[in-house]
């Protein structure tokens, strides 16, 4: 059994009870087996197997929320994920969802810059300015063309294609809930599409167990 402290605990709680609003919310909202092409009924004797890892995955991004930072150690404030903003002092999880949107607008070049973001003042840049690293500042580079990556999706629409599918698409493959959705749309736009659905497996808890489960529902086309 793990020992977890209150943090831990109110973070498992947490995570329990949004993977089981999703599930009961999947379970309901179910078409009928046959009226949408390429869905079936959500089994939940299923589903249930990939709970534990959203649940382990959202316990360990919260754990890491919750880790101070170490004598002299800095984060790329334009390269971090939410999880390491909050461990900035002073930043909670709505700061840390601001950094990352002006950062999407325009790359962070110096202390100075974290003003753009609502909430962030001149004595607050002071404060964090210690503890960030700058290291994306410059212009990002150009994506590699959609031209490079292997168009592995057959004609008619029989397969989910990673590199273009939807939250709700997503969804609907085994073991992937509303948490490793947005995971997966967020990693393509951040690191570029998905060259085979075995690239899938660079997102933070999918494994190749997780993939064997969907492998035969999904391809790579171009985006």
């Amino acid at each position: 059994m793990w020992d977890l402290n209150r943090a831990e605990r109110k973070a498992l709680g947490a995570a329990l009870v949004l993977v089981g609003v999703s599930l009961i919310s999947r379970t309901l909202l179910a078409p009928e087996p046959g009226r949408v092409h390429g869905l079936e009924r959500i089994d939940p004797a299923t589903d249930l197997e990939g709970i534990e890892s959203e649940v382990v995955a959202a316990l360990t991004r919260e754990q890491r929320a919750q880790t101070p930072l170490a004598d002299g150690e800095q984060i790329d404030v334009n390269r971090a994920p939410a999880d390491e903003l909050r461990r900035l002092p002073g930043v909670g999880p709505s700061l840390a969802e601001a950094l990352i949107e002006e950062r999407e607008r325009a790359p962070f070049s110096g202390t100075a810059d974290l003003e753009r973001v609502p909430g962030v003042g001149e004595v607050t840049a002071r404060r964090l300015a210690p503890y960030l690293r700058f290291e994306r500042g410059a212009p990002r580079a150009a994506p590699a063309p959609a031209a490079s990556v292997s168009t592995g999706c057959p004609p008619g629409g029989a397969r989910i294609d990673l590199n273009r599918a939807s939250p709700a698409q997503l969804e609907s493959l085994s073991g992937i809930g509303p948490a490793l959705a947005a995971r997966i749309i967020e990693d393509r736009s951040e690191n570029g599409p998905f060259e085979a659905p075995e690239a899938v497996t660079r997102v933070s808890g999918i494994g190749p167990r997780t993939l064997a489960r969907f492998r035969e529902q999904v391809c790579t086309g171009t985006r």
